[in-house]
């Protein structure tokens, strides 16, 4: 049986001779980053499968240049930082066939499209969970006479790589992905293609995957018939993100002074507070306009929802026009000694100064102005 030539030697193999040749004055690298290893090697891949390179570039074709320096690359292979490019053509096919390796970020993105077919083949991956950055970078060993010395080359193509399994995962997955789906039904001695391509990518995304440390579980619980959920706790029970309740400042021999509120925060609005206990608000106006006339809040046909106060036939304000008996103004309720102005058990609006009912002043304040005629307010 014929020797893979995707296999990691014959793949090492062909990166050592792809690599351009040294003039004695040369003193550059010949692979400096992550991302031109990863392009070398697929340029290795494609070769090693029959493809032959006709230029760097969908519109940089120059067969004859690449024809004569075959199976080396030209120096400008790597000219462009991050970015690479190589066209290739195939005996087996009238085609030319582009394939790009992108930098992004720490990605390397390779895709390949047959030129006039308009189906573009990628797959990414991550340029450190293949390549050792400690190992670059690369350069061809020169002899004290300034000649090239190849013959360590492939051990130190080898050494850039994580291990020669990482090799071989990546040339799989480049197999399914790039090569497979731009040239399907290639003949290539020893070269097979797999079964199934989707399955095949799955299994090298799933090696990929582990390889890179993935602590996804490998056991799901889920699918264990032995597998019991827990049983249903009874509410309530403890909740560990449950807001714990405050614990009591401890006051000891001597509390702590109260708030010192000099500016009044916490007395209410002037005007808005009874002038004594039992005094009613000013918001509780006309309360007793809804309950029936002369009955005041007891009704004995049935009860009173409502404030005020008084019994039958005596009311103790409430309604919509107040007078000074009402306990707003600090009056208890009384009414005057009646009248034909205000008879018992009726309310009765004054109309102006003097108007009301006999009986005295009630409960209305004294002016504190005095003078006035009757104490009235001014």
């Amino acid at each position: 049986m014929a020797n893979n030539p995707l296999s990691t030697e014959s793949i090492l193999k062909h990166m050592a001779e792809a690599l351009p040749t040294h003039n004695k004055e040369d003193t550059d690298s010949d692979i400096s980053s992550s991302y031109e290893a990863i392009a070398l090697f697929s340029h290795a891949c494609m070769i090693a499968v029959g493809f032959r390179l006709i230029g760097f570039g969908e519109n940089q074709k120059t067969e004859a240049e690449c024809s004569q320096l075959a199976p080396r690359l030209s120096s400008k292979w790597n000219a462009s930082f991050g970015s690479h490019s190589f066209l290739y053509a195939h005996s087996q096919s009238s085609m030319q066939y582009l394939v790009k390796i992108d930098r992004l970020g720490g990605k390397a993105e390779i895709r390949g499209i047959g030129l006039g077919d308009e189906r573009i083949s990628r797959f990414e991956i991550t340029a450190k969970d293949y390549i050792s950055s400690a190992a670059l970078p690369l350069r061809i060993t020169m002899t004290e006479a300034g000649e090239e010395d190849r013959s360590n080359l492939e051990q130190k193509l080898k050494g850039i790589f994580i291990s020669p399994s990482r090799v071989q995962d990546l040339a799989s997955e480049f197999k399914l992905t790039i090569i497979q789906k731009l040239m399907p039904g290639l003949h290539k001695e020893g070269y097979e293609e797999a079964a199934n391509a989707n399955a095949g990518t799955a299994e090298a995304s799933r090696v990929r995957d582990e390889r890179a440390g993935n602590d996804r579980p490998r056991h799901d619980p889920l699918a264990d018939p032995n597998f019991l959920p827990q049983p249903a706790r009874p509410y309530p029970f403890h909740d560990p993100l449950e807001q714990q309740p405050r614990r009591p400042i401890p006051q000891g021999d001597f509390p702590p002074p109260g708030f010192d509120d000099e500016y009044d925060l916490q007395r209410p609005l002037r005007g808005m507070a009874p002038p004594f206990p039992g005094a009613g608000s000013p918001f509780n106006i006309g309360h007793d306009d809804l309950n029936p006339p002369g009955l005041g809040p007891h009704d004995p046909l049935r009860g009173s929802f409502v404030g005020g106060g008084g019994g039958l036939g005596g009311g103790m304000g409430g309604g919509m026009h107040p007078d000074f008996n009402d306990p707003m103004f600090g009056g208890r309720g009384g009414r005057g000694q009646g009248g034909p102005n205000a008879p018992p058990g009726a309310r009765y609006d004054p109309l102006g100064p003097g108007d009301g009912p006999r009986g005295g002043m009630g409960g209305r304040p004294p002016n504190p102005f005095g003078g006035f005629g009757s104490n009235d307010f001014i």
